[in-house]
């Protein structure tokens, strides 16, 4: 199972955190908060989503922005779903593979 990481977009984006929230809804998947932190001007927050059986990590930090990681299928679907609900087709953000 290869694991991918996406920076989905900035983390102060209060749009993209409501469309995030409504696809882990639609997918069956349960958000829950994991730890947070204060660095300075950096904030670091980091969510855990079981969908399926599967674990994903979701991280906000500034000037970072909101990453997913996890299984690369799960993950793609995500950040696919995420798209459509913006209304765009191509894939924002990076994407870091991981074998």
């Amino acid at each position: 199972m290869s694991q991918l990481t996406v920076n989905l977009g900035n983390e102060y984006d209060a749009q993209l955190w409501i469309r995030l929230k409504l696809v882990i809804k639609k997918l069956g998947g349960q958000m829950s908060a994991d730890n947070w932190g204060l660095s300075g001007s950096q904030e670091l927050e980091t969510f855990k989503v079981a969908i399926d059986g599967q674990i994903l990590n979701i991280q906000s930090e500034t000037y970072i922005g909101i990453t997913l990681s996890g299984d690369s299928a799960l993950v793609e679907k995500i950040q696919r779903l995420v798209d459509q609900e913006r209304g765009t087709k191509e894939p924002t953000g990076q994407r870091n593979s991981q074998p």
